[in-house]
């Protein structure tokens, strides 16, 4: 049966005279055809489309006949730019409509025009000069977006000039015609499809849970399309959680006086004290340790009285502001926000709810609240209030298919569909497993840099070493820095983007990285041959959200190993698996240093997620491949 998009992308496409090395891909056809049924219908469609699909043009190909307002969330700004930039031309072009599109961001991207007026004054003489740069872009620019600036500016620097939506004036602003965040949303709210990322999305979604439905960033829409959809849960959590700091307290005390200031007004000093004072006691009595769970008999030991103290004081703080100017409103609004935010973490109902505090290293402290599950909470104020959702991405199905993933999100009753690699990735892929390193963080760090070293021999450079931990990374690059004779790369020497076009552009470089290397990394060619994961990404049992979500699950009657840590640690081998193919003429390996892969039970399990490719337990077999490779 032809697909009903065959005319858009099949062999008589446009796209085959504006697109060089076009060609119909079945996969991209199959899957439009799933979403176009499910624009028209309604309902929900969870898609894995593996890399070399097309699952934008996919989506955009159906969004564009429907005439329906679509907003489209993603996880990362690169692939909001290749959207905009690049694929939503392609399906104008494909369709022959006039699809128009707009990006919305938080506003604390936007410079704020109240905000530039007093940032002479506020900013430290240190960042004056990048002041002055960013007062020569803003006579250039139409959008007052962050991202236009040919620099990252400071924080510091930035913070003078943007604001959020805790201390924006909101209608009553003086400058609000001029408003850059309101111009970027008028804009998307005369377009047919709207680009955010999962966290604006998600806080929309907050939003509106707490106004009745009512529209407060986003303009309305019926569909949704989830891409990246393998980060949606966690910016699920991440969103619909609660969370209050001591530096958190600090920025909000601090714009209190400058507004009181600002409008002529004394300061609830007494009031800011003592939120201060008590907000010390509290936080001082937190654990130490970078994040420890807080259960009920560790919430029993915090000093209550000081919370309660933290909480009125806030609510005095609220009633003495309120009305002094446009801007202490909304530091107004931010107070009762805290308050209620401390009311969730320290009462919280512990079977729906983790609570643990957070340390940054810096001597920042942080109390953190989650829900344990966001599926019932997103079925409540998302899924049931749409007509149609899409949510794809290629990383989404464990070894047993795409219902383990549904049922986190609270999607019991999707249409699900896994669409196949479209390359030859039996032919030209191996995966490389030792018989004599266990990971995990027991391997002997000398043991794995030297399996390291004899693999990146085997490979002449052109490799991605992937670690589950900071520290692990730190030691390994440490021992090997100096005994590779390739170019060596290490996150943290240089901003992601700059480190991933120094990968791309010299072809025998080794780049070491962490975790956030592990998914949107797209490095197609010969700079990427092999890529070595160096455990397997078990999460920390004890991490306050793991053991949480494993003690839901065994209450359920499951078992938190294998319903909540195996299919965590599925999804990410899989991600890991998936920098290494990128076109269909890629070859190359990935090797995962931990023999128990082959030699555990539930190592089938995991094989299970992957592509099933044959896996080789020597480094000879390694490097003859990849010389058979490159001969080829």
């Amino acid at each position: 049966m032809a697909s009903r998009y065959a005319r858009e992308l099949g062999g008589s496409s446009p796209l085959r005279a504006a697109l060089p090395g076009f060609r119909p891909r079945a996969g991209q056809e199959r899957l439009a055809d799933l979403i176009g049924e499910r624009l028209e219908r309604g309902g929900t469609l969870v898609a894995e489309a593996a890399t070399g699909i097309g699952k934008s043009l996919a989506y955009l190909v159906p969004v564009a006949g429907s005439g329906q307002r679509v907003v489209v969330t993603t996880a990362t700004k690169a692939l909001q730019g290749q959207l905009l930039r690049e694929d939503l031309p392609l399906a104008r072009i494909a369709t022959g409509e006039p699809l128009t599109a707009a990006v919305v961001k938080g506003r604390a991207n936007y410079v704020c025009r109240v905000q530039r007026a007093f940032a002479d004054q506020r900013v430290p003489e240190a960042g004056q000069s990048e002041l002055a740069r960013i007062a020569e872009w803003l006579v250039r620019t139409r959008d007052g977006d962050r991202d236009e600036l040919p620099f990252v500016p400071h924080e510091a620097v930035w913070r003078e000039l943007a604001v959020g939506p805790d201390r924006c004036r909101g209608a009553r602003c003086p400058e609000r015609d001029g408003c850059y965040a309101e111009a970027a949303r008028e804009r998307a709210a005369g377009c047919q499809v709207v680009l955010v990322n999962h966290a604006l999305y998600l806080a929309d979604l907050a939003l509106r849970a707490q106004r009745g439905g009512e529209p407060v960033i986003l303009p309305e829409h019926d569909v949704l399309i989830v891409d990246e959809a393998h980060a949606f849960e966690a910016a699920a959590v991440e969103a619909l959680g609660a969370r209050v700091s001591g530096p958190q307290l600090a920025r909000f005390a601090r714009d209190v006086e400058d507004a009181c200031a600002a409008a002529v007004k004394l300061a609830p000093s007494s009031e800011l004290a003592l939120l201060q004072v008590h907000g010390e006691r509290l936080f001082g009595a937190l654990p130490e340790g970078r994040r420890v769970r807080l259960d009920e008999p560790a919430l029993r030991l915090l000093p209550r009285d000081a919370a309660d103290a933290m909480r009125d004081a806030l609510g005095r703080i609220a009633e003495r502001i309120r009305e002094l100017s446009d801007e202490t409103e909304a530091l107004a609004r931010q107070a009762e926000r805290l308050a209620l935010a401390l009311e969730a973490i320290l009462a919280p109902d512990h079977d729906e709810t983790v609570v643990w505090s957070e340390r940054d290293g810096r001597g920042g402290v942080e109390l953190r609240a989650a829900p344990t599950a966001v599926g019932p909470l997103l079925r409540e104020h998302l899924w049931d209030r749409l007509h149609a959702a899409v949510l794809v991405s290629a990383t989404l199905a464990d070894a047993d298919g795409l219902g383990a993933t549904c049922r986190r999100l609270g999607l019991d009753h999707a249409e699900t569909h896994v669409e196949p690699s479209p390359f030859d990735v039996e032919a030209n892929a191996r995966l490389y497993v030792p018989d004599d390193i266990v990971g995990g963080g027991r391997a002997d760090p000398q043991l794995v840099a030297d399996r390291i070293h004899e693999l990146i021999a085997a490979s002449d450079g052109r490799a991605l070493v992937l670690f589950p931990s900071l520290q692990r990374l730190r030691r390994v690059h440490e021992l090997l820095a100096e005994r590779l004779a390739v170019p060596v790369l290490c996150q943290g020497e240089a901003a992601r983007d700059v480190l991933l076009e120094r990968f791309r552009t010299d072809e025998r470089s080794v780049l070491f990285a962490s975790m956030t290397f592990w998914q949107g990394v797209d490095i197609p060619g010969r700079s990427l041959e092999l890529v070595i994961l160096e455990s397997l990404p078990f999460a920390v049992p004890d991490d306050p959200l793991v053991a949480a979500r494993s003690e839901r699950a065994e209450r359920d009657g499951g078992s938190g190993f294998r319903d909540v840590q195996l299919p965590h640690a599925a999804l990410l081998l899989k991600q890991g698996f998936g920098r290494l193919l990128r076109s269909e003429t890629d070859r190359g390996v990935v090797a995962v240093l931990d023999a128990r892969l082959v030699e555990k039970g539930y190592g089938g399990y995991l094989r299970g997620a992957l592509p099933q490719v044959e896996v080789v337990r020597d480094v000879g077999s390694v490097r003859d491949f990849l010389q058979g490779a490159r001969a080829a």
